[in-house]
């Protein structure tokens, strides 16, 4: 079995570098990518973000969020982590997804400048998706997913605070149920032997949902959660090393970053922090590297005290 640390360290790193390679062909499609770059298997930076060379995008900034919250208050992060989201949007990102932006004004408003808790959370999630009339089911939510699965050590409690971490923007059936089998299968795969072990849980904890493992020409990489789930699913199984997962959700096109950080975080998992390329890893920012070993190291601890 591989080691627990080398695989919750690939599963976050994974989150980074899938986001980076992915985020200069986000809105183009797979035609534009191959007429413009050809196969895309460097940092090449640049896009509608003008990213640099590794630069990463919200999907790992709300991950690291997300991580950091937790480890502040395991038992109720959601006020934490809210804290969070609010000092990062405030910043001025490159870029942030229309839902996440409004459920935070929303919970900015409802808690009056202050830390707002879970309820006032809850209750701005559902404001936005009212006002979206109902479209609260793109992937904002299932990208900075994959902490819960590596810090708790009981399968129950990740599942149901990722749940609950989504639903603080994204109030919507889907999105909740993409966090919930997306914290399931990497918290399972955490402890596999091999590929064809984790691609089996992949499969148990598909069973029962609309999720299936799709071919190429059948998926559709957009920003609606179901879509880009599939896409991951997709990358995942149709190839065998990190490296390939990665690139093939990257070159998909459409909302690439995301789709390849969610690839990452479940090909991190399979494959561990070794298999992710040294060549990746050095473009991010030695501060965002520095910070996701110091969680790696966190989620490992917490295990292993529990």
């Amino acid at each position: 079995m591989k080691d627990v640390r080398d695989r919750i360290a690939g599963a976050l790193y994974g989150v980074a570098v899938g986001d980076a390679l992915g985020a200069p062909l986000e809105f183009m499609n797979k035609e534009e990518i191959l007429r413009k770059h050809g196969l895309v298997t460097e940092m090449i930076g640049g896009g509608w973000l003008k990213v640099v060379p590794g630069e990463v995008t919200d999907d790992t900034q709300m991950t690291l969020a997300v991580a950091e919250g937790i480890i502040e208050d395991p038992d109720n992060p959601i006020k934490a982590i809210g804290k969070r989201f609010i000092e990062w949007a405030r910043s001025g990102p490159k870029d942030i997804g229309g839902t996440c932006s409004m459920s935070i004004r929303w919970a900015i408003f409802l808690g009056q400048n202050d830390a707002p808790d879970e309820e006032k959370w809850f209750e701005a999630s559902k404001y936005t998706s009212k006002a979206n009339g109902g479209r609260s089911g793109g992937n904002g939510a299932l990208m900075r997913t994959v902490y819960p699965a590596l810090y708790y050590k009981d399968l129950l409690m990740a599942v149901e605070t990722a749940g609950a971490i989504a639903q603080m923007t994204h109030w919507d059936k889907k999105s909740t149920e993409a966090c919930n089998l997306y914290t399931e299968m990497i918290h399972l795969i955490i402890e596999s032997v091999n590929k064809e072990q984790a691609l089996q849980i992949i499969r148990d904890v598909l069973q029962g949902s609309e999720y299936s493992l799709k071919t190429r020409k059948q998926l559709n990489p957009t920003g609606y959660v179901v879509d880009s789930f599939n896409c991951a699913l997709h990358s995942i199984a149709a190839t065998g090393t990190f490296e390939e997962a990665i690139i093939e959700a990257a070159n998909l096109g459409g909302d690439a970053d995301t789709i390849a950080a969610i690839t990452g975080g479940l090909a991190g998992a399979i494959y561990g922090y070794n298999e992710i390329p040294e060549r990746w890893i050095r473009t991010l920012d030695p501060k965002i590297r520095e910070q996701l070993d110091r969680l790696a190291d966190a989620a490992v601890k917490n295990r292993e005290d529990r």
